[in-house]
């Protein structure tokens, strides 16, 4: 008998056209796997001779029957060794799987995005380390329609001033006026807590006026001590059936109303609501509401 070896699962097995483990083909014309031969030989014996000649406990009567082509088959065999059909259903061997290679370009695609990766770690660590300390941070907004900020646009200042009262006091300490001279003098009403007071700008040409800058008393405790505006409403003599009404934060620093009207030259600003007065190291809080500054800013109607 001839020792064969298959191809495929490498099994290891005599004589077979079909592997018995994987079922893989022979080459028949592989003169390996003939046993050689001479006229002088004995011919086989009879089947019945060689089945009463072998035990009957021996695995050569343990046979099956192929499915395919009746061929008798050791009962151990998954694949017919006369045709190669699949005998038995139990898992087949198969061979182990190749290994996976990468190409050239897959390796260079991995090397850049590794450098990608490395450069930008680098980068945020430094920027962490070293960037940024000295950049401002951004200042708190104060209202839906209002922020802080600069101007671009061309200031105007209005040529007259009318306060619903002002306090009584020797002096201009806390006119009407002061609500447009540029100074840190601020206006007071006439003890009446803000209540329907209005304050009346006449410039001295029409404007369209886009923003208004207001500004509270600067000092935190003349602030906390005196009504400070919370609600108002804005209406203009070139807009008079459409009034802009909102509201400002209580803080003292500026605050930016964002405005588009048209031909302006007369505008009232309203007070709707206040913020109350509040005592401050144990002193009396006051009775009027104060307001240091307005200043306009749009350009020529022309």
């Amino acid at each position: 008998m001839t020792q064969q070896t298959c191809s495929n699962c490498g099994a290891h097995f005599e004589d077979q056209q079909f592997c018995p483990d994987c079922g893989q083909w022979v080459d028949p014309l592989d003169e390996t796997h003939f046993e050689e031969f001479t006229l002088g030989d004995s011919p086989p014996a009879d089947d019945d001779e060689l089945s009463l000649a072998v035990p009957l406990d021996s695995p050569i009567q343990q046979l099956v029957g192929c499915p395919s082509c009746g061929t008798a088959n050791p009962a151990h065999n998954r694949h017919c060794e006369e045709c190669g059909a699949r005998i038995t259903q139990g898992p087949l061997p198969v061979a182990p799987q190749p290994m996976i290679r990468t190409t050239a370009g897959a390796r260079a695609l991995a090397v850049i995005l590794g450098v990608v990766a490395v450069v930008a770690v680098l980068a945020f660590a430094w920027n962490a380390i070293f960037g940024g300390g000295d950049e401002p941070a951004p200042e708190d907004t104060t209202t839906t329609s209002t922020t802080q900020g600069g101007v671009s646009s061309q200031q105007f200042v209005a040529i007259s001033v009318t306060c619903s009262s002002t306090l009584e006091v020797s002096g201009d300490r806390f006119a009407c006026d002061n609500l447009v001279d540029g100074t840190d003098r601020y206006w007071n009403d006439q003890s009446a807590q803000g209540r329907d007071a209005f304050i009346e700008f006449t410039f001295a040409e029409p404007i369209a006026i886009e923003q208004i800058v207001f500004k509270n008393v600067v000092d935190d405790d003349a602030f906390r001590k005196n009504y400070r505006v919370k609600g108002f409403e804005i209406v203009t003599d070139d807009l008079p059936d459409r009034p802009f009404i909102d509201q400002l934060d209580d803080d003292n620093r500026s605050q930016l109303i964002l405005l588009a009207t048209l031909r302006t030259r007369q505008l009232t600003f309203r007070v709707t609501s206040t913020y109350a007065a509040e005592a401050v190291t144990g002193e009396t809080p006051f009775n009027e509401l104060a307001i240091d500054e307005f200043e306009f800013y749009g350009r020529p109607a022309g």
